[in-house]
């Protein structure tokens, strides 16, 4: 039989949100610790540049607490790795998994503001040892520096999981990045609703867009031990963040192509999806799994 609860805490998943609760009890197990720091001792024992970042980093605040005062990042790390068979609240898709907190968005700052703390939570994520960095931001304008460090993500074989966006438009036609850069290292994601028809504010795009995972009044965690629905393609990107931690978990050896291809080939393929995202279909978990144990293979962690 499949063992679909197969998830190590040895994948590493950098979420770059809004913060997330890192005392929330259903997370809290799986919250990445920096293995190299040494909380609250004043000093950067790791030397990566950042005093006391022992969960992660708040890039608004310039701050080792990444806390999460908005609740979005705390419900898509709800989605990809709430702690399973803890008698409590619900059960992410790789439910041991170790989040990684990097804190970017600030709604009073400027798009600039914004893209430059994102730039900077990406590239803390590559040298602190992200294996899948979930971003379900974005925006039309390109940036040579986002491409650059999207690129250096690729060369390090790292997976970036980006939202298709909520805009209802052709992406093909209206870009949103970093969903659209032409990346081997990027799955962006659109998002469907409980009928399984696109949901109405969800960017597609059968150039840009690779494929689709439920968005719609989906339940997760919320800051201060909450939970709640939020509706968008930021949740369906979670679902498929998930779905990679899941497969990384069974085979840590695959490398960030093979995992991108994985997670595109075993899709369910949906008629209301046809012609609208490139791959016409919504990631599958048990298929991700099966076609993964259909051949052995080594272990890494």
């Amino acid at each position: 039989a499949l063992q679909m609860g197969g998830c190590h805490r040895g994948v590493v998943v950098a979420v770059i949100d809004t913060g997330i609760d890192t005392q929330h009890p259903d997370l809290k197990d799986n919250i990445w610790k920096n293995p190299g720091e040494i909380a609250h001792n004043g000093k950067d024992d790791d030397d990566n540049g950042y005093v006391d970042d022992v969960l992660g980093w708040d890039f608004v605040n310039n701050s080792p607490a990444p806390i999460d005062e908005h609740g979005h990042g705390t419900h898509i790390a709800g989605i990809i790795g709430a702690v399973g068979d803890n008698q409590t609240g619900i059960s992410g898709v790789c439910s041991k998994v170790s989040l990684m907190v990097l804190k970017y968005y600030d709604p009073e700052a400027s798009g600039r503001q914004n893209l430059e703390n994102t730039i900077q939570a990406f590239q803390y994520a590559i040298h602190n040892g992200a294996h899948i960095i979930n971003y379900s931001g974005g925006g039309s304008e390109s940036s040579e520096a986002e491409q650059k460090i999207l690129l250096q993500a690729q060369r390090k074989g790292i997976l970036v999981v980006a939202a298709a966006g909520n805009e209802n438009q052709n992406a093909d036609e209206h870009v949103y990045y970093p969903a659209s850069y032409d990346l081997d290292n990027i799955i962006s994601v659109a998002a469907i609703d409980e009928s399984k028809d696109l949901l109405e504010s969800s960017n597609f795009g059968t150039h840009t867009i690779d494929v689709a995972a439920p968005g719609k009044s989906i339940y997760s965690t919320l800051p201060n031990r909450q939970y709640g629905y939020m509706t968008g393609t930021s949740q369906a990107t979670a679902f498929v963040s998930g779905v990679a931690a899941l497969a990384l978990s069974h085979r840590p050896t695959l490398t960030v192509q093979e995992l991108k291809e994985v997670l595109l080939k075993s899709i369910n393929p949906l008629q209301s999806l046809k012609g609208k995202i490139k791959t016409g279909g919504t990631i599958n978990a048990h298929t991700v799994l099966k076609t993964l144990t259909q051949t052995p293979a080594p272990t890494r962690f």
